[in-house]
């Protein structure tokens, strides 16, 4: 799928959260995009367009929106929930217990899978764009991620993450970063 059809897709999911997101909307969309097309880089190599295939797009587009639809940094269970509301109300019941498994690991520290599994290809393209493609690229040269950046500006998203990180931090010391699994 080409970029203006895979915004199309992220966009129709986000939509019922644009108020929500407020300012913060280009930014995540932004972010969303470059995990998705970083997705399809990885995925190539094992024969596939993650962004033909139904638990990318929405795994992409639902993964940090936690944040926002339930104002809290322990995202990960609210985003995971709204994927699922996603899922159940477009016929694809079938693909809950994978969309769910790709939103709960995405911020694991260690592989989650095989990195042909659709929960590894995710944890590895967000991981990609979180870290700038500066630590694990993963086999995505630092090029391309840069060309991904400009093409799709980070719109203020990490600073974002920042505050709210620091912001948890001060609030909740003994947990700063609840999403991190090992």
């Amino acid at each position: 799928m080409d970029i203006a059809g895979i915004r199309r897709e992220v966009d129709r999911r986000l939509d019922p959260w644009s108020e929500q997101l407020g300012a913060d909307r280009p930014g995540y969309t932004n972010h969303c995009l470059r995990v998705l097309t970083l997705c399809d880089r990885l995925a190539a190599p094992h024969g596939f367009v993650a962004t033909d295939r139904e638990e990318f797009l929405t795994a992409g587009a639902f993964h940090d929106i936690g944040v926002w639809s339930a104002n809290t940094f322990d995202y990960l269970e609210p985003s995971a929930a709204l994927a699922t509301a996603w899922l159940t109300d477009n016929g694809r019941a079938d693909l809950i217990d994978l969309v769910a498994r790709m939103v709960d690991q995405h911020h694991k520290l260690r592989p989650a899978a095989t990195p042909d599994d659709p929960v590894e290809i995710f944890r590895r393209a967000d991981a990609i764009d979180i870290e700038f493609g500066i630590l694990g690229r993963f086999g995505v040269p630092r090029s391309t991620y840069r060309e991904l950046s400009r093409d799709l500006p980070d719109a203020g998203f990490h600073r974002r993450l920042l505050r709210l990180g620091a912001k948890r931090i001060r609030t909740n010391p003994l947990s700063p970063l609840p999403m991190l699994k090992w």
